[in-house]
């Protein structure tokens, strides 16, 4: 019973994900992912309590887990100029991805109108940045960075990593990057930061 609580479960997010990414927050309705479920808004009340929950579920679902493998590669290696750059890469690639992006879009959106954004934030980019911080404050205090704020560090190499691309794409300025032009942009980032932080 549990196995095909968890698939309908799952069903009911994937297809909430399409409609919030195709119709946006405001236009997708319980009663639209009821109808698009073949089921009656009963069932989806029996998994989540609002739209929001299931929006909220959406972007755990989705953006949380691609873009903590990035921050969970950090992991191995202690080598921090090995770690770095594929971090930065592996971060930048997943917060690129046009359905990660949608939803990025989405959450500012609708933080204006509940606490959906704030939800999104400590769940997800928050936690990871937090992982960063400690691996920073590793590195530190093993001598391999001059020692600072771990946490103010981690939001700068933010900065760097998200300078180039993440704004004007957010924006549609411009195309999604090349994985070519990825690499590159992390090279510059993280040749930035050493120049802030490294002894």
């Amino acid at each position: 019973m549990r196995v095909k609580s968890e698939e309908k479960r799952q069903e009911i997010l994937d297809i909430a994900k399409r409609s919030f990414t195709q119709q946006g927050f405001e236009q997708t309705s319980m009663s639209y992912i009821a109808k698009e479920l073949g089921g009656s808004k009963a069932t989806l009340y029996n998994y989540f309590s609002s739209k929001e929950e299931i929006f909220s579920a959406v972007m755990e679902s989705s953006a949380t887990e691609q873009i903590a493998n990035a921050f969970l590669s950090l992991d191995h290696h202690d080598d921090l100029m090995a770690a770095l750059p594929e971090f930065g890469f592996n971060f930048l690639q997943s917060v690129l991805k046009p359905d990660i992006m949608a939803i990025y879009r989405m959450a500012m959106n609708e933080a204006e109108r509940s606490s959906v954004g704030r939800h999104f934030y400590e769940n997800g980019p928050k936690k990871g940045w937090l992982h960063l911080s400690g691996y920073l404050q590793h590195q530190m205090e093993k001598g391999h960075l001059r020692t600072a704020d771990p946490w103010l560090a981690a939001m700068q190499l933010k900065g760097l990593l998200s300078a180039e691309f993440f704004e004007p794409y957010a924006l549609r300025a411009i195309d999604i990057p090349d994985d070519n032009q990825i690499k590159l942009a992390v090279e510059r980032a993280i040749g930035a930061f050493m120049a802030l932080y490294k002894l």
